[in-house]
């Protein structure tokens, strides 16, 4: 993946003994994050997460006008959690449009992540 392909991109990782599942996620942004419309899609080591980004588009090669998305990767293989958006063609949106969603991604995946942890400790600490 490489960073030059994308206008936004973002990376945190997680822990080898934590199990990141597409389902798990979706339900915790649906929860997080309400009223944002969740896609995913598995791949072989991981899997995608497609948010539409409100009211922000491209004109590709035939002039259609396209939904730009965030992306969220999930890569078990590295225990990588990666956002981003496609560069595409040039974003029609200014920065505010975009700062809020995004800055409400990181954080939900900061969150999730963070509470995944403090659970697996609490378990590690009842189950020894």
């Amino acid at each position: 993946m490489y960073q030059n392909k994308h206008i936004i991109y973002w990376i945190n990782r997680y822990p080898k003994t934590m199990d990141l599942t597409l389902e798990h996620l979706i339900e915790a942004l649906q929860y997080k994050l309400p009223g944002m419309t969740l896609e995913g899609t598995k791949f072989s080591g991981g899997f995608e997460i497609f948010i539409p980004i409100e009211g922000v588009t491209y004109t590709n090669e035939d002039g259609l006008a396209r939904q730009h998305y965030f992306i969220i990767t999930v890569d078990s293989i590295r225990n990588a959690i990666r956002i981003y958006i496609y560069k595409e063609e040039w974003l029609n949106a200014g920065f505010e449009q975009i700062r809020m969603p995004f800055c409400s991604l990181i954080n939900a995946i900061k969150e999730y992540v963070k509470e995944h942890q403090a659970i697996d400790k609490l378990l590690s600490k009842i189950i020894s």
